[in-house]
């Protein structure tokens, strides 16, 4: 039998190892909770002066079940907050049902959940500075790692979108100083399965993005559910579908400068080298790089 002082020596340690690592599982979680803001403007403010995203998260923190999991698995890892120290501003939309939250608080987050079509938590919103959405993301399972690199994927995917104007007049006048064709996306960005297939698998790539800067001005004409868009740029896009007949999503039209269709495509399976293979066929020509290469043989 062990010796009393020794048995009563061991447990005492056991307890303070046990109360320490406690102690350092609820400081981290508590640095990384400092780190979480809550007002919007001051988001947006952060964001532009370092020239982040904001990475807000609407959340039911003291109720929902896969926000808690998300927060646990994710958030709360010193994994995500390294990354999140160099990629976001972190900004909490909170829904909780006991929490108490300030009445100016309360009446922003659900101006916000309105804004952008919150229709479930947890929905994370990634937005540029100006508060504009970006990309989304909510519960993945596979920890911090795969949550960042999923994160990362999406917020890559944004460098490509830049490369899209949504203002047609604007788009042929820029076909017509760069002797260009406008490629027109007619797009459903946040519920057409096979327009989301198509941007990820082709247009999000870099062989799409090289083939494009060499022969079109890209043009996105969206139609979203939940995606706000201004009051100009929906009357914008509801007479382009009206006079180019649009009765499908996704439709990509050719156009000339002065708005004249040439030729008309859409989702091609194979990615992007079968995708602008098809498209040069239907437009009759070939990228340089290609004819370079042709010519070296």
């Amino acid at each position: 039998m062990m010796n009393p002082i020794r048995l009563i020596a061991r447990l005492t340690a056991t307890a303070t190892a046990a109360f320490a690592l406690l102690a350092s599982s609820t400081a981290q979680e508590d640095a990384g909770a400092d780190k979480w803001m809550t007002d919007f403007e001051a988001a947006k403010a952060a964001a532009k002066k370092d020239n982040k995203v904001i990475l807000a998260d609407f959340t039911g923190s003291d109720w929902c079940g896969w926000c808690i999991k998300l927060k646990n698995e994710v958030f709360s890892t010193p994994e995500f907050q390294k990354w999140a120290d160099e990629k976001v501003v972190l900004l909490e939309l909170d829904f909780p049902r006991t929490k108490q939250l300030s009445d100016d608080l309360v009446a922003q987050n659900k101006d916000l959940q309105k804004k952008f079509g919150i229709r479930g938590f947890p929905t994370i919103v990634f937005m540029d500075a100006d508060g504009n959405e970006v990309a989304r993301s909510g519960y993945l399972k596979g920890g911090p790692a795969a949550w960042t690199t999923d994160a990362d994927k999406k917020l890559g995917a944004q460098t490509a979108e830049e490369s899209w104007g949504t203002d047609y007049e604007a788009a042929l006048k820029q076909a017509k100083k760069e002797k260009k064709l406008v490629m027109a996306d007619f797009t459903g960005s946040d519920w057409c399965g096979w327009c989301i297939k198509l941007k990820d698998e082709v247009f999000s790539t870099a062989e799409f993005q090289e083939w494009a800067k060499e022969h079109v001005v890209l043009l996105e004409l969206d139609y979203p559910k939940n995606k706000p868009q201004s009051k100009e740029l929906k009357e914008q896009n509801a007479k382009l579908q009206k006079e180019f007949s649009i009765r499908g999503y996704p439709t990509v039209l050719f156009l000339d400068s002065k708005g004249k269709q040439v030729a008309q495509t859409g989702y091609v399976k194979g990615g992007p080298e079968a995708w602008i293979a098809d498209a040069e066929q239907k437009l009759g020509i070939k990228s340089k790089k290609k004819g370079k290469g042709k010519a070296d043989k």
